[in-house]
This record gives structure tokens, C-alpha cells and sequence, in this order.
């Protein structure tokens, strides 16, 4: 027989499928948080997955975004940041990559990271999030020598982070 709970993702509370269909219609939020609702059985399921951060950049009212398997502390960086949604989804060395988590994400949010055919997805840095960086030729190494020496290298023009 199919396990007929469900789990509150935030306060971990388990209740019935049918308690709450009958005492308030519906089994999307909790009635004690209002946390969202994860099947047990789902769960389970899938216990390989982490929880991933969708950040939208306030700077472009959240049309911009960032897709993180560690969270940003919006203390320091809530300027530049806010926390669209929190998922779980497998890592990204699983087969499928981060597209697996992309269509895991587009379950909660559509028009997650879909481009349109003429408009390019903007570059940004994944330490700071600027999206001013200068292309640069990688030059030679005294490790490697040649090798990867026609390449290029994005620099970040504010923190100087190479991409």
C-alpha cells in the first residue's frame, strides 16, 4: 500500500493526505508554518538530492539569476541578492548535469533559465555577480607550458576572479 503521508519541509511535522484534504481542502502548505508539503514516499525516494538556492540579482529585478548549491549569506551580499526558491535536486555530477536540476527547478518555476532565441543569457561573475569582466588570452604557464594557451579567459573586473 502507497504511504499516504505527507511532511512539512520546514517544521518536519507529518500529517495524512486525507487529515488534510478533509480538515482544509487542501495538502500544499502546512497548517501550523505554512511550509510546503513533501510527499514521505517522494522523500524517500530520493535521498541522494541536495538542496540547491535559485537567487534572482536585485539589480535587474530578479530577471537576472544564479543557480547555487551553496547558499549565498544574504547578510553580506542581500544588496546584490534575494532568494527566489530553495529545492532539492540531485548534484550536479549526476547524470544529466545541471540541466537535471534545471528541469527539477522548472516544476516550481516555468520560465526558469529558458532563453529566448534572441536574447543571449547574461554573463555574470559567480563570486560577485558583476557583469563586467574583460575576455583575455591565456598566456603561457611555467606548469603547463603552451598548453591551453590560446584559450580564453573571462577576468572579473571587480574582484578579478577568473572564469
Amino acid at each position: 500500500m502507497e504511504n499516504e503521508n505527507i511532511k512539512c519541509s520546514q517544521c518536519n511535522t507529518t500529517y495524512n493526505k486525507m487529515f488534510l484534504l478533509g480538515k482544509q481542502g487542501n495538502i500544499d502548505t502546512c497548517p501550523i508554518c505554512g511550509g510546503n508539503m513533501v510527499d514521505v514516499a517522494q522523500e524517500d525516494e530520493h535521498k541522494d538530492w541536495i538542496t540547491w538556492f535559485y537567487y534572482g540579482f536585485k539589480t535587474n529585478n530578479g530577471k537576472s539569476t544564479s543557480l547555487r548549491d551553496k547558499p549565498i549569506d544574504l547578510d553580506q551580499h542581500g544588496d546584490m541578492y534575494f532568494l527566489i526558491k530553495e529545492f532539492k535536486a540531485p548534484p550536479e555530477n549526476n547524470p544529466g548535469g545541471l540541466e537535471a536540476v534545471k528541469d527539477v527547478l522548472r516544476t516550481y518555476i516555468p520560465d526558469a533559465f529558458i532563453y529566448s532565441e534572441d536574447k543571449n543569457p547574461i554573463i555574470r561573475c559567480p563570486k560577485c555577480g558583476s557583469k563586467e569582466y574583460t575576455l583575455m588570452n591565456k598566456g603561457y604557464s611555467l606548469f603547463t607550458g603552451f598548453l591551453g594557451s590560446g584559450r580564453v579567459k573571462r577576468v572579473c573586473n571587480y574582484c578579478k576572479k577568473e572564469f
